[in-house]
């Protein structure tokens, strides 16, 4: 079931737990992934979902519309893909993890999911805010390893040079390329 944004949804701070919550109802609370070194705000605070977040919210779901995700999975990685826009810090990029394949000639939009490719696998990212030359981006992979010892799980953000970025449907043909 996909939850349905309304006016009682709010963000706030948990100052104990160093997490970003969305209060869904009286009884039921969201926390965001987002590690607390990479929070803008680490204050309590109160904020209404706003129409902007509803918008995109509806618009990310359909996004992913394709994708084989659980209804619940699909809430939790549109979920953290808002709270990262609004409360995350500015990211450096870390491309160096990633191979070029200079396949884009355009600024991404806003839900383009793209496959990026490391040494060690590739896998989906899902772009939540785009920009001309580096994209911040969301892993919706289960996981993507990097190094044998670091890996970005499912709903990790990630900021991405342009250039890293495979096109979902070039996917195909420049992965068997590789083989």
């Amino acid at each position: 079931m996909i939850l349905v944004p309304d006016e009682s949804w709010r963000w706030s701070f948990d100052e104990q737990r160093q997490k970003i919550l969305l209060d869904l109802t009286d009884d039921m609370q969201f926390a965001a992934a987002i590690p607390a070194k990479q929070l803008a705000k680490k204050s309590a605070f109160t904020e209404p979902f706003t129409v902007d977040d509803s918008s995109h919210y509806f618009h990310l779901l359909e996004c992913l519309g394709e994708f084989p995700f659980t209804d619940p999975e699909r809430v939790q990685i549109v979920l953290n893909s808002i709270a990262a826009v609004k409360y995350a810090r500015p990211l450096v990029s870390q491309s160096w993890y990633y191979q070029d394949v200079n396949m884009l000639s355009e600024t991404p939009e806003l839900g383009e999911v793209f496959s990026v490719v490391t040494d060690y696998m590739y896998g989906d990212v899902m772009v939540i805010s785009p920009g001309s030359a580096a994209s911040l981006c969301i892993v919706i992979s289960q996981s993507l390893e990097l190094e044998p010892d670091k890996s970005l799980k499912q709903s990790a953000v990630c900021k991405l040079m342009n250039s890293k970025l495979l096109p979902y449907q070039a996917a195909v043909k420049y992965l068997s390329k590789m083989a």
